[in-house]
């Protein structure tokens, strides 16, 4: 009987992957794709020959009966389009299918938007709340933020770029003293990061492109923002420290009432 392994793979860079899941996926009978154009792009860059299937939320019904009769002859591997599958997607069906089936499951551990944007930060993270996507309805979206935000822990949201805009209309309406830390295009080319008010973020992502994943903080944790000759002496401070001129203005990002391009630009006028 074969084994069904859940691949954890890139979010952007095709470079973050595993030596393990490179084997794996060089080895299975063929890869059940979210969407098998993308996961294309992965297979040809390591010259990776393996069958795909697509498996997806508009498919997984028909699918899984497929993919069991598949893996009584062998292995198969689990992909989403990024990160790992079974988070905002139909992975579980098929985990508790195969599992009923009597099949073993594997996890190949690989990038997840939620780590990433935990790891970066900027305020504490003992625990934390994953909510994915949030509703579409604006009424439906006012209750679950005010249901979800009253919560004593950060919550991580996922949100694409053409509701962006709504959801951080309802945060400054409803939170509006709440710290929020946004990730756009993680691990990508264009990748940066925004720390401030959800007002402050409204005004910064005026006209949203990319992916974005968002950390609410919890109750109580208002901004606190330094003034300007504290925050020359903290540049100064942190270049004599010997950290470079981005990681300064990403700290003075989370103390200054400036954006990612303001705080860069400081940093540049103050240490010439």
């Amino acid at each position: 009987m074969g084994t069904l392994y859940i691949m954890g793979t890139p979010i952007g860079n095709l470079k973050d992957i595993t030596f393990r899941a490179i084997d794996i996926l060089s080895q299975v009978s063929f890869v059940a794709a979210e969407d098998t154009r993308v996961t294309q792009k992965l297979l040809s860059r390591y010259d990776i020959k393996a069958r795909k299937i697509s498996f997806n939320k508009d498919n997984y019904a028909k699918k899984i009966p497929e993919i069991l009769e598949e893996l009584g002859k062998g292995d198969i591997a689990l992909a989403t389009d990024a990160g790992t599958p079974g988070i905002s997607d139909p992975g579980y069906e098929l985990v508790k299918a195969a599992g009923i089936a009597g099949f073993s499951v594997v996890g190949i551990p690989g990038p997840s938007a939620v780590t990433n944007i935990l790891s970066m930060c900027p305020f504490p993270i003992d625990s934390f709340l994953f909510l994915g996507f949030p509703p579409r309805r604006q009424s439906d979206l006012v209750q679950f933020l005010k249901e979800y935000g009253v919560l004593p822990v950060p919550l991580v949201l996922f949100e694409s770029p053409r509701r962006l805009k709504k959801l951080l209309e309802q945060l400054t309406d409803i939170y509006p003293d709440r710290i929020i830390f946004i990730g756009r295009e993680m691990t990508k080319m264009h990748e940066e990061t925004f720390h401030g008010s959800p007002a402050d973020a409204l005004a910064y992502f005026s006209d949203p492109k990319g992916e974005f994943t968002l950390v609410l903080s919890k109750p109580g944790s208002e901004i606190k923002y330094l003034d300007r000759t504290d925050i020359m002496t903290l540049i100064h401070k942190l270049s004599e420290e010997g950290f470079g001129i981005r990681d300064i203005s990403r700290e003075i990002v989370s103390v200054a009432s400036l954006n990612n391009s303001e705080a860069y630009k400081l940093v540049l006028d103050t240490l010439e």
